[in-house]
C-alpha cells in the first residue's frame, strides 16, 4: 500500500513508518519539523517538509501519488505547554487536522487512521 504519514519525524510517527516500511509498504512522510527531528525519518521513506494545513502542497501530493491511506500522527503533545498556550494547541491539533482531513476527502483519500498520543 501507499501510505501518507504525518508527523513522521516524531517518536510515534517514525516508529510507525519503520513498521510500515518493514512490512513492504511505500511511505511518504509529511512533517514541518517544528517539533520533530529529520534524523528520525527513515532513509527509504519519501519526505515532504510542509505543515499539514498547506492545502496546495498536500492536495497536489495526494493527487500525484494516489495514496491508499493516511496515517495522521502530527500534533503537539506537551501537556504543560498546552495549558499555558491552549490556542496554539487548538489551532495545530484541531484546526490543522480538520484542514488536513478536508484536503484528503476533497482529493478522494478517505482511508484515514488518526491517533492522538498525548493522553
Amino acid at each position: 500500500m501507499k501510505i501518507l504519514l504525518t508527523g513522521g519525524a516524531g517518536y510515534i510517527g517514525s516508529h510507525a513508518s519503520l513498521a510500515l516500511l518493514d512490512a513492504g509498504h511505500q511511505v511518504t512522510i509529511i512533517d514541518d519539523l517544528s517539533t520533530g527531528n529529520k534524523k528520525l525519518i527513515p532513509s527509504n521513506a519519501s519526505f515532504v517538509k510542509c505543515n499539514i494545513n498547506d492545502t496546495a502542497t498536500v492536495g497536489a501530493l495526494i493527487q500525484k501519488e494516489k495514496f491508499d491511506a493516511l496515517m495522521h500522527f502530527a500534533g503537539f503533545v506537551q501537556v504543560e505547554e498546552s495549558v499555558r498556550n491552549p490556542k496554539k494547541y487548538f489551532d495545530n491539533n484541531t484546526e490543522n487536522a480538520k484542514i488536513l482531513f478536508d484536503t484528503c476527502v476533497q482529493n478522494n483519500l478517505t482511508n484515514i487512521i488518526f491517533s492522538s498520543t498525548a493522553a
